[in-house]
């Protein structure tokens, strides 16, 4: 049972990132929420879909104020005898709130465009119940006692994990239209990553019966009593010990007297007392370091890193057609540790340590077509280089790119009013060894559809729902089998500002 070596993977925390790469969010605005294929808008949110898009706006300022709000759980069910049957294992996530703003200002053939957005991470989730093999290592200490001769047939503990994960990232940057149907753009983005893991492992309690030692089959306190336990060994071991020495005092004796048969009977009586005396003192020293592994164990650790992305853009605005191509660089950031607690006893946790968290290259592309005036069809592709990132704990070593597939429609009514609608097929490619209970990643298909409102000719409302449907997984351990299962869904308010 090796419960701080578990507590150690807290670490392990997957990105609470929402949509699409293993480190980044793209539902960046209400708009995305409707429809997904946004990589070729002109609209208020291209700062951050296609930002060379925003060569083509009008003259003056353009602003999109979003805030989004998603609902998650991430739940593993464990099929275990050590349970009993199954067991489900909870964890949620609430944001109540994910705001974001893109400004553009544009004069002829320049603009100027940046944005503030969360663009990785999102919230925090919540463990209440810990995880599986948190569970299994507490669940596994009655059967061990009891094949040491201490029948315990229960257990019970307070278990509990919270991870919080953000990336803020603030861009700027400028577009050129070169010729009447094409424009560049070169920007940057500069990402300030923050995690916070608080994890508890408490009241670890069990029902020991033994009439000797005063136990009824009540629950106890492990530790303590483990430590009671401990010492009352470690004192028959000690008269176990000071009989052998009696006996041994008695052999030499009785062989200076000649009598060797009682010498031999008392040296053999010495021999089984310390043979006694040590199997008690290394049951005593083991229930001490059982004792200590099941004590109260709390980590608090708060981790820090900043990193620049440059962004290169190209996008085309043809008739009816809009074209946005656009390529992120590979953001190094380095997190470092500012521990609070760590009474796990990992290294990896100490304060001032520091790990690789970078957020991957990527390139986004996207399809516009106006096949009537008022009807548009998009489609959009992402992809993101996961394996040639430095990613936490050296995951990069399971992983290939992720990919991202989008699909959209809009259509525009009763003149002010556009019903849209989109599907993100998402296909992360990650190993069995990348995904476990803490890196619950799966491959998923989101629905998004919504509404906007034009209700001036500079103010135009959007509001977006988001649902997101994930593949199960399934994954044999050593105590059982895993089934991992996800669910996403949030909505969207934003607004829009042509001035």
């Amino acid at each position: 049972m090796k419960l701080p070596q578990i507590i150690g993977l807290m670490g392990a925390f997957s990105s609470l990132a929402l949509a699409s790469g293993l480190n980044t969010n793209t539902n960046q605005s209400a708009a995305y929420l409707r429809n997904v294929a946004r990589y070729a808008t002109t609209e208020a949110d291209a700062p951050y879909y296609n930002p060379a898009g925003t060569a083509f706006m009008t003259d003056g300022f353009h602003i999109s104020l979003n805030s989004q709000a998603f609902w998650q759980s991430r739940n593993t069910y464990t099929e275990s005898p050590l349970f009993g049957g199954e067991k489900k294992f909870r964890g949620k996530a609430q944001i109540p709130a994910m705001p974001s703003a893109m400004v553009t200002w544009h004069r002829g053939n320049l603009a100027l465009s940046g944005y503030f957005g969360i663009t990785g991470g999102g919230g925090a989730l919540n463990y209440k119940d810990g995880f599986p093999s948190f569970d299994v290592a507490v669940a596994q200490i009655p059967g061990m006692l009891t094949q040491n001769g201490l029948e315990t047939t229960d257990y019970d503990a307070d278990i509990s994990l919270t991870g919080t994960s953000y990336i803020f990232g603030f861009a700027l940057g400028a577009s050129y239209r070169i010729v009447d149907f094409a424009s560049i753009y070169l920007g940057a983005r500069f990402n300030y990553a923050y995690n916070h893991y608080e994890g508890e492992l408490k009241n670890i309690k069990v029902n020991p019966k033994n009439e000797i030692l005063g136990l009824d089959g009540s629950m106890v306190e492990a530790a303590s009593t483990f430590n009671n336990i401990a010492d009352y060994l470690a004192g028959k071991a000690g008269e176990a010990a000071g009989a052998a020495e009696q006996y041994a005092a008695a052999a030499e004796k009785y062989a200076a007297a000649g009598d060797k048969a009682s010498a031999a009977q008392s040296k053999a009586a010495a021999e089984q007392y310390g043979a006694q005396a040590e199997e008690l003192m290394i049951k005593s020293k083991t229930l001490e370091a059982v004792a200590a592994q099941v004590s109260d164990k709390e980590l608090d650790v708060e981790q820090t890193g900043y990193g620049i992305t440059p962004i290169a853009a190209l996008a085309i605005n043809y008739k009816r057609l809009s074209f946005g191509l656009r390529f992120e660089y590979n953001t190094s950031i380095e997190m470092e540790n500012d521990t609070k607690v760590n009474q796990v006893g990992i290294d990896n946790y100490n304060d001032g340590v520091k790990s690789d968290n970078d957020v991957p290259a990527s390139i986004y592309a996207g399809l516009t077509y106006s096949l009537l005036d008022n009807l548009r069809l998009s489609l959009g592709y992402g992809h993101w280089f996961d394996s040639k990132a430095n990613l936490p704990g050296k995951q990069e070593k399971y992983a290939d790119d992720t990919d991202e597939f989008l699909y959209g429609v809009e259509v525009d009514f009763l003149t002010r009013w556009t019903l849209s609608g989109g599907v993100q097929v998402t296909r992360y490619n990650l190993s069995d060894e990348y995904l476990s209970e803490m890196s619950i990643i799966l491959d998923n298909t989101t629905f998004g559809f919504g509404l906007a409102f034009r209700a001036t000719d500079w103010l135009k409302f959007n509001l977006g729902y988001f649902h997101s449907l994930y593949k199960d997984w399934e994954e044999d351990v050593e105590y059982g089998k895993n089934t991992y299962k996800r669910e996403s869904r949030g909505v969207g308010v934003g607004i829009d500002l042509d001035i």
